[in-house]
This record gives structure tokens, C-alpha cells and sequence, in this order.
């Protein structure tokens, strides 16, 4: 479309130079004619027309080219105005557009009644711009994919944790996380529910034959004489059976006690450590530097760096194989999520006043910076076209108009004529 503009609006310059050309030669093809009749009879008036004409096309002509460039190729002082003149006129129109366009009240103005938190509510509502939305963001993420590089995002991945691990304070941020849980006895509460736990687990069937089968390896392995000489009274399995059996009612008896017992020995044991490994994490030098030198030794530990790798290339398979899909699970998560912000922000009217606010002030805090650049950019990009670019671009633009001065100025050059001939036929009668 603005191919086709252009072309016409050149187009149009050519013919508009066509036509006050022509009228210009047919100027003068009448002048040639009256003074071959010696200006005689109404010859008198086309002559006078023609050269009044003439001088009015020329004089115009002039005006028009000396703008643009030298008449004639000749260096006459005061012409290619616009080229000879083009640093000034960048400075003067980038000094215009900052005055008058980019001042941060009128920036400001625009803004609020632009109103655009309420238009990008509006436009992510709509069912055809989230999607949208939706699809360009995928082709941004499989571009992405495409270009990234496995082993590059490895090596930053393990530097991003390893920068993060060194900046925590591991053995302070633990022992604040004990300290937390021992407030009002709240690892009592953790206690009891371990305990709880245990106790199921003990009384499963699956658990009681394990204890079992793992009782009878451990006399086979250790006891095999006494295994064997007992086996030849009783029945290993059972044997092992009734020794699972015992230990698991012994354990239940224990953890019975200590969760029946606010004050039992276990549990005393279990606040007294507690309190040391507090204690310990954050004001034990030696044992913060092991736990230091523990945090630093993870990142380069071997199963870490596996892990890490085999995550990030789950992750690039899943994202790959989703992108392709034309069900795209991402795809359409973004398309909802787009939907709900929109229309959220449709219904909050103090959050669209607030992010409007927040957009004045930005604009208040970035404008003059932005202006002074934008100018800057104006000027320099002015001054660095071309002059015949430059000649060529203004012409286009307003070419035309400026034809139609030559235009006119030929006709008006005409009639000026035949009223100064009027004039001096009608002076000597009047004296």
C-alpha cells in the first residue's frame, strides 16, 4: 500500500512538471506567433499574454528549483536552499518536535486520555488477541529453543545455583527455621506426629513380615551355629516372626510412653538437641564453615550436576513436543491466563487507576531524557541523508503543490500582462 502511494504521488509530480512545462512552451510558441504578425490587432494582446506568461512561468520555475537545487547546474547565490540549509533545518525541526510534541504535560495528556490500562483490559478480553498473543509467544519460545544451545544453559543453570547457594547463609537460615518450629513447643507437635506415624507403620503386615524376613538373615549371617541348632527346635520363619513380633510391641510400648508422657526422658533428649543444633548453626563458627563447605561442594557434586542436566533436558523435551502440538497445553494456558488478567482488570477500577498512575509517572520521569534523545536522533538523522535523498523525499511530499505554482504562475503571469497592455493603451487616452 505505501509502495503504491509513493508511486502514484510520482506519478503525479511528473505530469503536474508536464503541464507547466507545456504551458510554458505554448507560451511562447503564442509569443513566437504574435510577433511574426508584428503585434499587430489583437496580436498585440496574445503577445503581450505570451510574454507576461513566459516571464511568470520562468520567475516561478526558479523560485521552485532554487529550493531544491542550483538552476541550470549554475552556482546562483541564494539557491538549493534545502540542501545548502539542511543542517539548520534539522536542528530547527528536531527543536520543533521536542517544543511542541514531545513536552511532558502534553506526553502526560495523551496518556490519561489514552486511557490505557482500560484498552489493555479491553484488548486481552478479547478471545482473537489472547490467542494471538498466545501464538506469538509460542513462536518466540520455539525460536528460542531452537537457537539455545544444551550445553551453554547447563553451564549457566550451575552457575546461577552455585551464585545462589554461596549467597545464602546456610547454616543461620536452618537454625532460624529450627527456631521457628521451637516456638511454643511446635516440634513437640512434629514429634507426636512422627511417633503417630511410626506406630502405623509398625502395625502393617507388610512392615511386621520385612522385620521378619530381615531378622532371619541377620542370625543366618551372624549366628550361623546358633541359627542352625535352634532351627532344628523351631521353625526359622516363625522364629523370625515371633522376634518381629516382640520388637515391634516393645517399639509400640516406647512410643506409647512418649507420646502419653509430655515429660519423658526422650522427649527432654529430643528438645536439649534440638536447642544445641540451634545453637550451634548460628553461632558455631567451625560447624557454619561445614556446612558452608557443604553448600559450595553441592553444586559440583556429580549426582547434582546429573540431576540438573537431566531436568533442563526433560524440561526442553516437554516444552518442544507441547510447541508442536496444535493443542499446545502452554499455549492455551496463556491464552486463559491472558483472558482472566484482562478481565480482571476490567472489573478493578482502582487497580487500572493505579497502573494508569504508574505510567504518568513514568512518563514524567523518562520524557525529557526521551526527548532530548528523540531530537538528537531527528537532527542526526536528517543530517546524515544524502542531499539528493533528501531533495528527492521533499519533492515527492510536496512536489505537487509547488507544480501547481508553476501552473499558475503562467496563467497569472498571462493575465497580469493583458491588464498592464490594458492599461497602457488606456493611459494615453486618459491624459
Amino acid at each position: 500500500m505505501v509502495t503504491a502511494a509513493k508511486a502514484d504521488r510520482v506519478q503525479r509530480l511528473r505530469v503536474l512538471r508536464r503541464w507547466a512545462l507545456g504551458l510554458l512552451l505554448g507560451a511562447l510558441a503564442l509569443f513566437l506567433v504574435a510577433a511574426a504578425q508584428d503585434f499587430a490587432g489583437p496580436w498585440a494582446w496574445v503577445g503581450a499574454f505570451a510574454e507576461a506568461a513566459m516571464v511568470g512561468a520562468l520567475a516561478d520555475w526558479f523560485a521552485v528549483v532554487a529550493l531544491f537545487r542550483h538552476p541550470l547546474g549554475l552556482p546562483i547565490p541564494h539557491t538549493a536552499i534545502l540542501p545548502r540549509n539542511k543542517a539548520r533545518l534539522a536542528r530547527r525541526l528536531a527543536e520543533f518536535i521536542r517544543t511542541h510534541f514531545l513536552e511532558t504535560e502534553a506526553i502526560v495528556r495523551l496518556l490519561r486520555r489514552a486511557d490505557p490500562a482500560t484498552w489493555l483490559a479491553q484488548w486481552l478480553s478479547d478471545v482473537g488477541n489472547s490467542g494471538l498473543l498466545a501464538r506469538q509467544m509460542t513462536v518466540l519460545l520455539q525460536k528460542a529453543l531452537a537457537l539455545s544451545d544444551d550445553h551453554e544453559l547447563r553451564t549457566a543453570l550451575r552457575a546461577a545455583l552455585g551464585r545462589q547457594l554461596q549467597c545464602i547463609d546456610g547454616a543461620r537460615w536452618v537454625g532460624g527455621i529450627l527456631a521457628l518450629l521451637t516456638e511454643d513447643h511446635r516440634h513437640q507437635a512434629l514429634l507426636d506426629d512422627g511417633v503417630q506415624r511410626l506406630r502405623r507403620w509398625l502395625d502393617g503386615e507388610d512392615t511386621q513380615h520385612l522385620l521378619a524376613d530381615q531378622i532371619g538373615t541377620i542370625l543366618k549371617r551372624a549366628y550361623p551355629t546358633l541359627f542352625a541348632w535352634m532351627g532344628a527346635v523351631m521353625d526359622p520363619a516363625t522364629l523370625s516372626e515371633n522376634l518381629a513380633r516382640n520388637l515391634v510391641r516393645a517399639a509400640h510400648q516406647l512410643l506409647q510412653e512418649i507420646a502419653d508422657d509430655p515429660e519423658h526422658p526422650r522427649r527432654l533428649v529430643f528438645d536439649r538437641w534440638m536447642q544445641d543444633a540451634i545453637l550451634r548453626l548460628q553461632t558455631d563458627a567451625a560447624f557454619q564453615a561445614r556446612v558452608q563447605r557443604w553448600q559450595n561442594g553441592l553444586i559440583a557434586h556429580p549426582a547434582v550436576q546429573a540431576y540438573v542436566d537431566g531436568l533442563l533436558r526433560d524440561l526442553r523435551s516437554w516444552l518442544e513436543t507441547d510447541l508442536q502440538r496444535p493443542d499446545s497445553r502452554l499455549q492455551g494456558q496463556v491464552q486463559r491466563l491472558s483472558q482472566q488478567l484482562g478481565l480482571f482488570l476490567g472489573e478493578q477500577q482502582a487497580l487500572r487507576d493505579a497502573l494508569n498512575g504508574y505510567l504518568e509517572d513514568s512518563a514524567r520521569r523518562l520524557a525529557p531524557a526521551l526527548r532530548d534523545g528523540l531530537a538528537e536522533h531527528i537532527k542526526a538523522t536528517i543530517h546524515a541523508w544524502p542531499d539528493k535523498d533528501m531533495v528527492r523525499l521533499l519533492e515527492e511530499g510536496v512536489g505537487t503543490d509547488l507544480q501547481y505554482i508553476r501552473v499558475n504562475g503562467t496563467l497569472v503571469g498571462g493575465m497580469i500582462g493583458i491588464a498592464i497592455h490594458a492599461l497602457a493603451l488606456a493611459v494615453p487616452l486618459l491624459i
